[in-house]
């Protein structure tokens, strides 16, 4: 079986992982380290521990002192996303046995695996389909998110104008009332005038209707007294500077016959008694004639009055109607201006909330659509690991056997028959000259910065500079002391390490540019 290499693989597990130990570790696990770090030519020895942040390489990179190890590898069991248990049925191997890589290591029962190919086949069923689902999903979220944005962009576009058409109504009624109350105040300004300033006295002109007909009866009664006409003088002795009224009454009493046959008859007492009667004749029809013109005028003089005092009455009642008119649209007027800023103030608020909608559209369109495609890019990992599981799953123990990654002579295996294996378990560990680790001590402030497949530079006094890769992190933390903290970290050589031995002091760079490589030795050189 061929190890499977990549960064998704070193990320997100570490496949079987090669892991070297020092042989000295497997009688003293967890015991403490010396390391030597060179300076001025001399070697001295310091106690395990990361130096920290390192001076003149930026602040990104970290160094930690460690010590190397030959020789010894061990080999762990790491498909640790099998939910299923999977037993052991029988172990091949044991501590002596000189494998090759390839050598089976173990093998599991059939059940097992096969109850474990369905759990992977089905989850990745199930990641395809919620997958394809989720595919759905989006399309229709991003058109509820796309109309989303568009009604706010509208909302936006047209929220002056929603402000002012929401206030069109009232403020249209207001301007309606206020017109009818400039007319009834027109109107209550009229009948005021017209019934202070007595204009009706005037229009119907019965001041002058009244002299006209008090000039025609005067001058009747001066005739009357100038001349002497028989029949006459009784009648008007009680009407003489009478009312107009009454006067007017007792002139259209007169019957011209009668008055012209008394004053012809001759027989009739008067003081007329010695004018002809053709003289008489020609004056009682004069008189007549002037009877006539003053019955008239005091018709005329008694419609006008009548007239008038009708009209006023009319018009104080009209201008009592206006007045309570004119109060009414004063208090309709009031409630429609309250009613007005009620709204402008509602208004105003939907005004302010859809701009502020508006303007956040963009904003909130391209969170929503950062969030679908996250969700999508989700499934679409989920699918394609679950892919990559049962793939990894048949090229590690899909024929149901565990194969070593490098030749070597086993030391120690960690599995026995009958049992079960899981994630993390250590298969077994066996010496293999041809490759040397660093087990280096980092601080818990920089462990985080630390990853599994991270290339770093590592300094090993006398015999240079090599480049290295992350290959293990411990996740249990070690101490020398109350306030010192560390992790141990293990990292797998490359390069020419022939010459290397077993614990030599090494200084280890993580995150250190290759660019800045030649910086580090260039400082071994000067050493």
């Amino acid at each position: 079986m061929k190890r499977k290499d990549g960064p998704k693989g070193l990320d997100r597990r570490k496949k079987i992982a090669l892991g070297v130990i020092p042989i000295m570790a497997l009688a003293l696990m967890g015991g403490v380290i010396f390391l030597t770090v060179k300076k001025g030519g001399a070697d001295q020895t310091g106690q395990m521990g990361g130096p920290g942040r390192a001076d003149g390489f930026g602040e990104n990179v970290i160094t930690a002192s460690g010590s190397t190890s030959v020789g010894m590898q061990e080999e762990t069991f790491d498909l640790d996303y099998i939910e299923t248990e999977l037993k052991i049925e029988e172990v091949y191997l044991s501590s002596g046995d000189e494998v090759e890589e390839g050598t089976p290591i173990l093998k599991l029962t059939d059940e097992s695996v096969e109850a474990a190919r369905r759990e992977l086949e089905q989850k990745s069923v199930q990641a395809s389909l919620d997958y394809r689902q989720q595919l759905l999903d989006s399309e229709e979220e991003k058109i509820t998110a796309k109309q989303t944005y568009d009604t706010s962009m509208t909302k936006g576009t047209y929220a002056s104008y929603t402000y002012e058409e929401s206030l069109k109504e009232y403020a249209d009624k207001i301007s309606d009332l206020q017109e009818q109350v400039e007319e009834a105040q027109e109107l209550v300004n009229e009948y005021t005038d017209s019934v202070e300033n007595d204009y009706y006295y005037s229009y119907y002109e019965v001041a002058e209707k009244k002299e006209e007909f008090e000039k025609s009866f005067a001058a009747l009664m001066q005739l009357y007294e100038d001349w002497d006409i028989p029949g006459l003088e009784d009648h008007y002795r009680t009407t003489a500077g009478s009312s107009s009224s009454a006067s007017g009454q007792s002139v259209s009493s007169v019957q011209s016959g009668a008055s012209y046959q008394q004053a012809a008859g001759g027989g009739q007492a008067g003081s007329g008694a010695g004018l002809t009667s053709e003289n008489n004749y020609t004056k009682l029809t004069v008189y007549n004639l002037l009877d006539e013109e003053v019955q008239e005028n005091e018709k005329i003089y008694d419609q006008a009055a009548e007239d008038y005092e009708a009209a006023k009455k009319k018009a104080e009642s009209s201008l009592a109607q206006a007045q309570s008119n004119l109060k009414l649209l004063n208090t309709q007027l009031e409630e429609a201006q309250i009613a007005y800023d009620k709204q402008q103030v509602s208004s105003q608020s939907d005004y302010d909330a859809a701009a502020a909608e508006s303007s956040s559209a963009q904003e909130v369109y391209e969170a929503e659509l950062s969030r679908i495609e996250e969700e999508t890019s989700v499934a679409l990992n989920e699918k394609e690991e679950a892919r990559e599981n049962l793939q990894e799953f048949e090229d590690t123990i899909g024929d149901g056997c565990l194969y070593t990654q490098s030749a070597g002579t086993v030391m120690m295996v960690g599995v026995r028959a009958e049992s079960a294996i899981s994630g993390n378990s250590m298969v077994l560990a066996y010496s293999n000259p041809e490759t040397v680790t660093v087990t280096a001590s980092v601080d818990q402030s920089d462990i985080a910065s630390v990853s599994i497949g991270e290339n770093v530079t590592v300094e090993i006094s006398d015999y240079g500079t090599f480049r290295g890769t992350v290959s293990k992190i411990n996740p249990v933390s070690q101490s020398n002391s109350k306030s010192s903290i560390y992790y141990s970290v293990t990292i797998e050589l490359a390069g020419d390490i022939s010459g290397l031995s077993q614990n030599l002091s090494a200084a280890v760079y993580f995150g250190i540019p290759e660019s800045e490589e030649e910086a580090v030795n260039e400082t071994e050189t000067q050493e």
